[in-house]
């Protein structure tokens, strides 16, 4: 399996760069593989950039990892290249609650270690020139265990079961999920798995996973799914089965539509009295609804029916939770 051996390789380096004793025999035997394994392994880091040379020691062959690599690495990025990666600080806020949050920190700090000393308050002005609105993000430091775990099963392609609470059953359910990738969307973290119970890739909200067991069965990630074509019919994060959809707005909002690509198989086409149709191929779920929604009353949907009469049924119970009610008078 191709993660497999990416994660081994990655240990191989992290174990040669902290300098221990080691042998192609002794990293053969941590990791349960052949020596000729751990030699291909070595060549394909090798072939990747990394300065790694073997040396006789004790009449045995060991391997290092070249002298003052880690000095000169900060040398191969050019001032502006550290200052970019310095900004991009906040951009990454949302990783507090994952298993590398701290690598993360520790990386940041050796940045602004290799930025000279005089041009930080320079820099931290050039940054306040620029700000960001994020997305409302969730708080993942209840979930690092849960994260770590799920990370572990993806890369290494392990089965898990989880007990995962369904907002539309309003209860915890437990699945038997195969981990195909993890994706960042706006301020969350969702998890794309293969549930054998219902035997179709399903959208999970890490945050409502309460408890997650990786099993050591593995399992293979079908050649024919690609997660971006799972995530291309989706309005948002939650994929599905995509149907053809036609919007019209009215041209209080026609500028405003006109200005963003909403999803990538729009398109965009003048109506009449200054109003725009916007016709897309998405799965019309929740937050295709909501978006929708967030444009009443300049808004109307063509087509599919079951949209326009779904969101017609909410805008009635709208209408009734909102409406006043005159107050009974009181009798003298």
């Amino acid at each position: 399996m191709r993660n497999a051996e990416v994660i081994r390789q990655w240990k191989i380096l992290k174990r040669i760069e902290a300098g221990r004793y080691t042998t192609a025999q002794d990293m053969a035997e941590e990791h349960g593989v052949t020596e000729r394994t751990i030699r291909r392994d070595i060549e394909a880091l090798q072939e990747a950039g990394f300065p790694l040379y073997d040396e006789r020691a004790d009449g045995r062959k060991i391997w290092r990892l070249i002298e003052g690599y880690k000095q000169r690495l900060g040398q191969t990025f050019s001032l502006s290249e550290l200052s970019a990666l310095f900004f991009s600080r906040n951009l990454m806020a949302f990783l507090g609650g994952a298993p590398f949050a701290q690598d993360l920190e520790s990386a940041f700090a050796k940045i602004q270690e290799a930025l000279p000393a005089r041009s930080l308050p320079y820099l931290a002005r050039i940054q306040e020139l620029f700000s960001a609105r994020p997305d409302p993000w969730k708080d993942y430091s209840r979930k690092k265990d849960v994260i770590a775990s799920l990370v572990d099963a993806t890369l290494h392609q392990k089965r898990a079961r989880i007990e995962y609470f369904s907002f539309n059953s309003k209860r915890t359910k437990p699945y038997t999920v195969d981990p195909y990738r993890l994706v960042y969307y706006r301020g969350g973290l969702y998890l794309y798995a293969r549930a054998e119970e219902y035997d179709e890739v399903r959208t999970f909200a890490v945050e409502r996973i309460g408890k997650i067991e990786v099993s050591e069965q593995g399992f293979e990630v079908p050649a024919d799914f690609d997660p971006s074509a799972y995530a291309r019919g989706a309005f948002g994060i939650a994929g599905g089965k995509p149907e053809p959809v036609e919007i019209v707005f009215d041209a209080e909002m026609a500028g405003y539509i006109q200005e963003r690509v909403w999803h990538e198989s729009q398109q965009i086409e003048e109506g009449p009295n200054g109003s725009v149709v916007l016709r897309m191929s998405v799965a019309p779920g929740f937050e295709l609804k909501s978006w929708i929604k967030g444009f009443l009353p300049h808004v109307r949907v063509v087509k599919p029916a079951s949209l326009r009469e779904e969101i017609a049924r909410d805008l009635d119970a709208s209408r009734a939770a909102f409406e006043l009610k005159a107050a009974p008078r009181s009798s003298r």
